[in-house]
């Protein structure tokens, strides 16, 4: 069964495939996509266990932090924890 987009997330089987739907951006590295989705999958983990990610997350791709949010959009990580890169008009 396909993941729906609209489906809540509710347990780290439907994180996988929510995860998994997100494809490797063109000339980004197998394998650090593969580490970039198990990070992903890491947190969603601390997310179901009810404890907070710890690490900070640095200048991740930004499909990374799609891959963190619910399907309604929600972050599931605090802003403290991510540093992303800023755009020169910022």
């Amino acid at each position: 069964m396909a993941f729906q987009a609209s489906n809540t997330v509710t347990n780290l089987a439907e994180a996988r495939l929510w995860v998994e739907r997100f494809s490797r951006p063109m000339g980004f590295n197998p394998y650090a996509w593969e580490t970039t989705k198990r990070l992903a999958l890491q947190v969603w983990r601390c997310h179901f266990e009810g404890r907070p990610f710890q690490r900070t997350l640095n200048f991740m791709h930004p499909s990374f932090y799609d891959m963190i949010r619910t399907p309604e959009g929600i972050s599931l990580i605090s802003e403290h924890h991510v540093r992303r890169h800023r755009s020169v008009s910022a």
